[in-house]
Formats: C-alpha cells, sequence, structure tokens
C-alpha cells in the first residue's frame, strides 16, 4: 500500500469520478479490494463515493475547478481508510468515529502503510472493546433469548437458559445487542477482553457473509 500512497501524495481529482477512479485502483493494484460482506462494493465508484460523502465518511471538497468538486490526498486516505474498516466488518457509525477529525498521518497509519497491515484489524477490536466497556455492569434483567435466536452450533454453546436462570439485554449499538446471563462474570484482564472481543467479530463477520444481499454500497 505504501509504495502507491507515495505516487498520490500531493495529486489533485477533479470531480467524485476522479477520487473514485484514483481509490479504486489502488484497492485493485494492492490487494487490499477483498470485502467479507456481499452488500459492499469492493471498489468505490461515483456513486458510492458520494454515498459515503453524504453520511459524512468523506470530508467535502475544499476547492472547486469551475462547477466540479477538487478533492486531495486526504480525501483519497479517507476513501481508502472507509473500505479497508469495512473489510473488517465495522458498521458506518463506527468508521465514521475512527475516520473523523484523523491527520493524513494517522489516517496512513489506519490503512497499514507505516505499521503493517493489521492496524485496521486492531481499530476493529478496539472499536468492540471500547462498545464492551461502556456497557451497563447491572442491565435491567428481561426474558431470555429465544432458542433460534442462537449462534450456530459449533465453537459456541446453545443461549438457551435454564429455568433458574436470568437474563440481561444489553444495546452495545443500533443493531447490535448481547444478551447476559445473570452468572456470568466480564472479564478482567486486557488478553481475555481482546479474546472476547475477537468471538464477536467472528460472529459478526459470519452472520453478515451468510445474510442475502440488501443492495450493495
Amino acid at each position: 500500500m505504501r509504495e502507491w500512497l507515495e505516487a498520490e501524495r500531493g495529486a489533485k481529482y477533479v470531480g467524485v469520478a476522479g477520487l473514485a477512479e484514483a481509490a479504486a485502483h489502488i484497492l485493485a493494484e494492492s490487494g487490499a479490494a477483498r470485502q467479507g460482506r456481499g452488500t459492499v462494493t469492493e471498489l468505490p465508484d461515483e456513486r458510492t463515493v458520494r454515498y459515503y460523502l453524504a453520511e459524512g465518511l468523506v470530508p467535502p471538497a475544499e476547492e472547486k475547478q469551475g462547477t466540479a468538486s477538487v478533492f486531495g490526498y486526504r480525501h483519497l486516505l479517507q476513501l481508502l481508510v472507509v473500505k479497508k474498516l469495512q473489510a473488517e466488518g465495522l458498521p458506518i457509525r463506527a468508521i465514521r468515529e475512527l475516520v473523523t477529525g484523523k491527520t493524513e498521518r494517522q489516517l496512513e497509519k489506519l490503512l497499514g502503510a507505516e505499521q503493517g497491515q493489521s492496524t485496521a484489524q486492531g481499530e476493529a477490536l478496539s472499536y468492540l472493546e471500547s462498545l464492551l466497556r461502556r456497557a451497563p455492569s447491572a442491565p435491567l434483567p428481561s426474558a431470555p433469548p429465544p432458542a433460534a435466536q442462537a449462534p450456530p452450533s459449533g465453537s459456541l454453546r446453545s443461549l438457551a437458559a435454564s429455568p433458574r436462570e436470568t437474563w440481561a439485554r444489553v444495546e452495545l449499538e443500533p443493531g447490535l445487542e448481547l444478551h447476559v446471563s445473570d452468572g456470568y462474570r466480564a472479564p478482567e484482564s486486557e488478553g481475555a477482553l481482546r479474546r472476547l472481543s475477537q468471538l464477536i467479530m467472528n460472529v459478526l463477520r459470519a452472520r453478515g457473509a451468510n445474510s442475502p444481499g440488501r443492495g450493495r454500497k
């Protein structure tokens, strides 16, 4: 990734289509375009970039050439980071929090241009860990989750509750809930928290890979 970025440093891209074309070329040439979800496009096009602009994932252009917007190197970096974090399974809300206000150097680090290709994966896990830390320690109990909503059998056991168990539902963010038994004790060490976060990430990826497509962004 680093060599492609060096070639683009200081470049200008006229129009949304020009920015999308530059990002798509780098992603295709560097092999960093693989997405794990069928609802996410691997290579951005003009429509994709307009969607990202509307969602605040990419900042608006600060220059104009006639009626066309002129984007710069930082816009390119932010677009590439968005695609990389999407590949790591992060939702739009999380990606917006991670990329907003970042400097060029910080965006390059997120891309792994300085610290290795696992940087974005670490950001995804760090975000999930922050959600787990913010979850209430004593949520109100609710009915146990239906057995049909339990994760698939295999490495994860069924979440069906025994008659003496009570459960609580904790919303980490819109669309993502934890169902916690009253007998569960949260991990205290950083290593255990990281393993729990990785397990949840694996489940989210598996669900995303098995979900039917609902349009590509």
